[in-house]
């Protein structure tokens, strides 16, 4: 009961949903994972427009989702 609650809670975080939304919203090419990196997947990688100046301005939400999956886990969300 008290996982399901902090589920509602994670569910209705209106913050958590923004940050779910930023990472989700990934170029299509780019969302489906790699798998085990063997030469056809190379292939592809070498494939892909990559601007590495774009990669590294894009922000990585990864951490305050973390953050803030904590603070209702503990109860101080």
């Amino acid at each position: 009961m008290i996982l399901k609650d902090k589920a509602r809670q994670f569910n209705e975080d209106s913050e958590i949903q923004f940050l779910l939304a930023e990472i989700r919203s990934t170029t299509p090419e780019f969302a489906v994972p790699l798998g085990v990196i063997a030469e056809p997947i190379a292939d592809r990688v070498k494939t892909l427009g990559l601007d590495r100046a774009e990669l590294a301005a894009k922000k990585l939400p990864y951490e305050r989702l973390d953050q803030l999956t904590v603070d209702i886990l503990f109860g101080v969300r």
